[in-house]
């Protein structure tokens, strides 16, 4: 497995993020799959976790894995505002 870190920034917000490439040969075709690390993959307690198999090169999984994880931030970043106004509105009660 290739692992590789990206910076991914949303809304001002800078994440540092570890992704993984695994190229497999499937009938003289690359089949290239996107993993994300829950932490630094030279960590003992990091997991990876399948984004998304079956691309055809290294470019196009790196772009859907970077993609997918700038939406991951922005849905995080909208949970935790939520839960700040929420808890805001209950201290107005």
């Amino acid at each position: 497995m290739i692992k590789f870190k990206r910076h991914i920034k949303v809304d001002g917000e800078v994440f540092e993020t570890w992704l993984g490439l695994d190229i497999k040969k499937k009938g003289g075709r690359p089949n290239v799959s996107i993993y994300f690390y829950t932490d630094d993959p030279e960590l003992e307690m990091s997991e990876h976790h399948l984004i998304k198999a079956n691309f055809q090169s290294k470019d196009e999984a790196v772009k859907h894995g970077c993609l997918f994880m700038r939406g991951m931030y922005k849905d995080m970043i909208k949970r935790e505002q939520g839960l700040v106004n929420q808890k805001e509105e209950e201290d107005m009660e």
